[in-house]
């Protein structure tokens, strides 16, 4: 009876570290997706030498919000660092009641491939 009575019980903690675990799985693919996406984005970037409206329009298609930290920069040259970050929301199952940002920042070199 004192066997059934633990493996009842356990399996709520088991339930609730599989939820955990699924959390770090899915933050890690958030993670990863963004990392991704920051390499067609800095391509696009350093083509461009800004951000324009059809990669605006490209990452809200892809449920991302791009934000260039060079605001105190308007006219870039070749050869200069332009930096912007990526964000995403994301709503954990168990880790937490409300939703947090997911955000890498990167930096891109303008006109280097062309």
């Amino acid at each position: 009876m004192g066997s059934k009575l633990a493996v009842i019980l356990s399996m709520g903690i088991i339930f609730f570290a599989f939820l955990f675990g699924a959390d770090l799985v899915m933050l890690q693919l958030n993670y990863t997706e963004l990392d991704s996406l920051s390499t067609v984005i800095s391509y696009r970037i350093s083509k461009d030498a800004t951000i324009s409206d059809t990669l605006l329009a490209y990452c809200e298609e892809k449920n991302v919000v791009i934000e260039s930290l060079n605001d105190q920069e308007t006219g870039f040259q070749k050869g200069d660092v332009f930096t912007y970050s990526l964000s995403r929301e994301y709503f954990p199952l168990v880790m937490s009641s409300e939703g947090f940002e997911v955000k890498i920042t990167r930096s891109t070199v303008i006109s280097i491939l062309n």
